[in-house]
């Protein structure tokens, strides 16, 4: 009977962590909102088409100029969470790095997963060139160039890894009290005692 016990319990502690590794799943798949430049270098005062999916509602997109609260450039209203439309560069905007960030105003029972969006743009100078900070695509001295090939896990990856591997022990363990359960071996064993 003990054997029995042990069996339920494990494979109701599989299933509570199979649960719990599908939740969790489910709930890291969700849309991102995205933001696309027709060209990552523009002129100040040029216009740019700017494109972006995974919008929800019918609450504007708002593109905002290097900040979050930033000048705002545009507002494009979603179809089928799909925006598109053109904004221009602010005159006068100096040459260097700058970031195009869209909002979007929360809608009462549509979730707005993703949003801000941002996109890179470099505003060029008169020969076509950022002049402020490092070309897009420069190197820096000192800097190793490529992936990382090194690293240090934290202490929560650690863990995170130890709970797996403990849920899949026991997940193990319990597929094993079942098989011991079910051996023919084990009932002839029992009806002779």
């Amino acid at each position: 009977m003990n054997i029995r016990r042990l069996t339920s319990l494990t494979v109701g502690a599989g299933a509570a962590i199979a649960a719990v590794v599908m939740a969790a799943s489910a709930w890291a798949c969700v849309p991102v909102a995205t933001l696309n430049l027709s060209t990552v270098q523009a002129k100040a005062g040029q216009d740019i088409t700017v494109t972006g999916n995974s919008y929800n509602g019918n609450k504007p997109a708002v593109v905002h100029f290097n900040a979050i609260d930033g000048p705002v450039l545009g507002s494009f209203t979603p179809n089928g969470g799909r925006i598109e439309g053109t904004v221009t560069i602010p005159a006068g905007t100096a040459p260097g790095n700058y970031l195009l960030i869209v909002t979007q105003e929360f809608t009462q029972g549509v979730q707005t997963w993703g949003v801000p969006a941002r996109a890179l743009l470099s505003v060029t100078g008169a020969n076509g060139a950022p002049v402020l900070g490092a070309s897009v695509g420069s190197t820096v001295e000192g800097r190793p160039v490529g992936l990382e090939s090194t690293s240090t896990p934290s202490g929560g990856s650690l863990l995170l890894a130890g709970v797996g591997a403990a849920g899949i022990a026991l997940f193990l363990a319990g597929l094993a009290a079942v098989a011991v359960g079910r051996r023919p071996e084990a009932t002839t064993a029992k009806a002779r005692s």
